[in-house]
C-alpha cells in the first residue's frame, strides 16, 4: 500500500508492513531471538572454584576435629567450640554456596553438601581419638591445645590481616586484643 491504496503496479495487495516492535513480520528478529536464547542455553558455565572447596573441606574437617577432641575433653567446653564452629560454617558455607551459584546443579548440591559431611566426619574423628587418649591425659590436652592453638593462630594471622583493606599495615594489638579475649573466657569459665 502506498498512502493507504493498494500496489496496483503488480497488480496485487501487498500486506501492511508489521506495527513497530513487533516480531511477527520480520524474520530477521525472530531469528536473533532463538540465536539469543540458544546461547543462553548452551553457554559454559565457569570453572568450578576447587581451591575454594578443597580449602572449605579441609577447614571443616579440621574444625570438626577440633570440636570432637573438645567434647571428649569436657563437655561445656565441646558445647561451646560446636556454637562457635557453628556460626563460623555458618558463614564460610553461604561463602561457599554463594560461589557456587553459577555452577550446575548436579555439580553445585554435592560441592555445597560436602563441607557440613567433612564437619561430622571430622568430629567422629576427634572423638575416637579423643577415646584413644583419654588414659594418656597429657597427650590428649596437648592435642586440644595445639588444635586450639591453631585455631587462634589461624583467627589472628591469617582471617584478621586479610580482613584488613589494602595499604593498610598490620596493628599489632589487634592480635593481642584476641588472645586476651581468649583468655578472659578462660579465666571466667575457671571461676565459674
Amino acid at each position: 500500500e502506498v498512502n493507504g491504496e493498494p500496489d496496483t503496479q503488480r497488480g496485487r495487495r501487498t500486506s501492511s508492513p508489521p506495527t513497530r516492535g513487533s516480531a511477527e513480520g520480520d524474520p530477521h528478529v525472530r531469528q536473533s531471538i532463538v540465536a539469543g536464547a540458544w546461547s543462553l542455553m548452551t553457554q559454559p558455565s565457569p570453572p568450578f572454584p576447587w581451591v575454594f572447596a578443597m580449602a572449605v573441606y579441609i577447614d571443616s574437617a579440621m574444625d570438626g576435629l577440633l570440636v570432637g577432641l573438645a567434647l571428649v575433653t569436657g563437655q561445656s567446653a565441646g558445647l561451646f567450640m560446636a556454637a562457635a564452629m557453628a556460626v563460623e560454617m555458618g558463614f564460610l558455607g553461604l561463602t561457599f554456596a554463594a560461589a557456587c551459584t553459577t555452577q550446575p546443579r548436579h555439580k553445585a548440591v554435592p560441592a555445597v553438601v560436602a563441607g557440613p559431611v567433612m564437619l561430622v566426619i571430622g568430629s567422629a574423628i576427634g572423638g575416637l581419638a579423643a577415646n584413644a587418649l583419654a588414659a594418656n591425659e597429657p597427650a590428649l590436652v596437648g592435642c586440644t591445645a595445639f588444635g586450639v592453638a591453631a585455631l587462634l593462630y589461624m583467627v589472628c594471622e591469617e582471617l584478621l590481616v586479610s580482613a584488613h583493606e589494602e595499604g593498610e599495615d598490620h596493628v599489632w594489638w589487634v592480635d593481642i586484643q584476641v588472645f586476651v579475649g581468649f583468655l578472659m573466657a578462660m579465666l571466667i569459665g575457671k571461676l565459674v
